[in-house]
């Protein structure tokens, strides 16, 4: 299975872009709210982390690998919760992400069914399905890289690497904040420590006080 993908941006479409993967062009699905972030990089090269998934009905052999990228790794864990509510398959999803998933997160978070149900492809009972189904699940998604405290960490002072290490902490059930704050102390004692793996491994070895 892909996750991750790097290669030169060839085209931004409306639900999908191209990339060119040393001379092979390959065509990935976006969420709404990315074309716009992506459009003014066309020609350089970009990182997505993808989800890899078949498009078609199994009846005749008629099945067709599609990949769907995002941003950050963030963005494609949010969306892998966003497609458990009933109605909504990966299409429809994508088209419905007309916002940053900050923003539809806190709106599930909050239960605000009417802007929810603006969202493209979302009416008012897929709106009411999402606050039923998602509601109390987001909250670390809700306003991600904003700073609502003063002295909050703000995650757009992570790298890449440092973001997938966030991610994992997460899935781990660590806090948020609590998680960007050791990586910033991880990365502040000790520079050489890059991989995301080793990044987790040394949060934990620092929680139990063995560094």
């Amino acid at each position: 299975m892909i996750v991750r993908i790097t290669g030169k941006l060839i085209s931004v479409n409306e639900g999908n872009l191209v990339l060119d993967r040393d001379g092979i062009w390959q065509e990935i699905n976006i969420p709404a709210f990315a074309q716009g972030m992506l459009s003014g990089k066309v020609g350089q090269s970009i990182t997505l982390y993808t989800i890899e998934y078949y498009e078609g009905t199994a009846v005749g052999g008629n099945l067709f690998p599609r990949l769907v990228g995002f941003l950050e790794p963030e963005e494609r864990t949010f969306f892998m919760e966003f497609i458990k509510v009933k109605g909504l398959g990966y299409r429809k999803a994508l088209k419905a992400l007309a916002l940053p998933i900050s923003e539809i997160a806190t709106a599930i978070e909050n239960a605000d069914v009417k802007l929810l149900s603006h969202l493209p492809e979302i009416g008012k009972r897929t709106s009411e399905q999402l606050v039923a189904s998602l509601k109390g699940k987001l909250d670390r998604f809700a306003y991600a890289g904003q700073r609502t405290v003063v002295g909050e960490p703000v995650l757009e002072e992570l790298d890449q690497l440092q973001r997938e290490a966030l991610e994992v902490l997460i899935q781990l059930g660590e806090k948020r904040n609590e998680a960007v704050e050791m990586i910033q102390k991880i990365s502040k004692a000790d520079p050489s420590i890059t991989d995301p793996g080793k990044i987790v491994e040394a949060v934990y070895r620092r929680k139990a006080g063995m560094i």
